[in-house]
């Protein structure tokens, strides 16, 4: 895979339509997706040698992926709008697409855990966003 510009990785957010329709994050600098896997601890002493020494085992525990943003704010309903409406409903979920460019597209429902607004004297007002999967989260290759 050849280098990617960090501008091209998208965070694009679902309008809820049917057809639903995703748009960009417009005036956003940077962006990150982790993916985070937990694990069980699941070492157990040998029976022929307890004393012996112990290699951890683990099962594979809850997977999770996170989404976190900033940039400028540019009031855009379609953008900054909806993700307000968002963190301030009741069950602050919707549908969000990452996309990596030439690796692919991971898709599906997180909830808006937290939602900031900035700004300095002489600056511009910013914005800050931070979102956890709630379900599958689908991953489609380039």
């Amino acid at each position: 895979m050849a280098k990617q510009l960090g501008r091209s990785l998208l965070l694009k957010i679902g309008d809820a339509a049917d057809p639903e329709v995703f748009t960009a994050f417009a005036g956003m600098n940077s962006k990150t997706l982790t993916i985070n896997n937990s694990a069980i601890d699941v070492t157990t002493p040998d029976s022929t040698t307890p004393g012996g020494v112990l290699w951890t085992e683990s099962l594979n525990g809850l997977k999770a992926i996170s989404l976190s943003g900033d940039g400028i704010f540019l009031d855009v309903a379609a953008q900054e709008g909806r993700l307000n409406t968002i963190a301030m409903a009741a069950d602050p979920i919707a549908n969000f697409e990452i996309i990596v460019p030439d690796f692919g597209t991971y898709s599906g429902a997180f909830r808006v855990t937290s939602l900031d607004f900035g700004g300095e004297t002489e600056g511009a007002v910013t914005f800050s966003a931070s979102m956890e999967s709630s379900g599958v989260i689908a991953f489609a290759a380039a």
